[in-house]
């Protein structure tokens, strides 16, 4: 049905009304996909005690800066579903930890080369303290409970060059963690001789796939770390996946 205005049939208005809604809400942009979850949320956890004194604490940094910008790690990175976050903690005695550089997300080359510019660059925070792994994975986990968005894995990654000064705290917070879907990995730097490798892996990691990576010395850090943020990266290589594919995982990590 139509009606007159100013001399003009228009349509019922009812009518015209329903159609110039339906248009204004077409018109609206549609919202954005929300984002999956990332690859993988990672906090590396550098040994600031005072075992560790500034050149070897500058290896772990430039070392690990190295370690990003290999073409493996950066291949990895750029090949992982969603991306994935890295963060990094300074930790020593109970009370002596510290963000050493806040969450990075990571999804393109560009990104790595920025994350190692600000590895490079990152201070020293913590001087001197006592070996407490269990507070240092402590601080660890709640900087994983800061990261942005979500991840299908959440990974703590340990360097450090001995054993803890409390055994227990560390057996109950490695539980904990692990009870909360937490992984833990470690890189244990043999400079002192004691089997550190053994240690870590009987008391220290847990978790899906966990694992220790070894440095025999502090000048071994940045392959030691490159093979351990490979593996960290593309996840835990099932006995089950398709053949060849442990050796593959095997000479990109090289």
């Amino acid at each position: 049905m139509r009606v007159p205005f100013l001399g003009v049939w228009l349509p019922n208005f009812p009518a015209v009304l329903a159609v110039a809604v339906l248009m204004a809400v077409t018109a609206i942009p549609a919202p954005a996909r929300a984002q999956g979850p990332m690859a993988l949320h990672l906090v590396l956890a550098f040994d600031a005690s005072a075992s560790v004194n500034d050149v070897e604490f500058d290896i772990q940094r430039t070392g690990t800066a190295r370690a990003l910008l290999h073409p493996s790690v950066r291949s990895a990175i750029a090949q992982s579903e969603g991306g994935v976050a890295i963060s990094i903690v300074q930790w020593s005695s109970i009370g002596l930890q510290t963000v050493g550089l806040d969450w990075a997300v990571l999804r393109d080359t560009g990104d790595v080369e920025a994350l190692a510019d600000r590895v490079h660059a990152m201070p020293r925070k913590l001087s001197g303290g006592g070996t407490m792994i269990h507070a240092g994975l402590a601080f660890a986990a709640r900087q994983l409970d800061a990261a942005p968005g979500t991840a299908r894995r959440r990974v703590i990654d340990l360097s450090g060059n001995g054993r803890t000064d409390d055994h227990d705290g560390m057996l109950e917070m490695r539980d904990r963690l692990v009870r909360n879907g937490v992984v833990i990995n470690a890189l244990a730097i043999e400079e002192h001789n004691d089997d550190l490798t053994s240690y870590f892996y009987r008391y220290l990691i847990g978790g899906p796939g966990a694992f220790v990576i070894t440095a025999d010395e502090f000048e071994d850090f940045s392959v030691a770390m490159r093979r351990k943020l490979y593996r960290e990266i593309v996840g835990p290589v099932l006995s089950r996946g398709r053949p060849g594919a442990c050796a593959r995982l095997a000479r990109a990590a090289r």
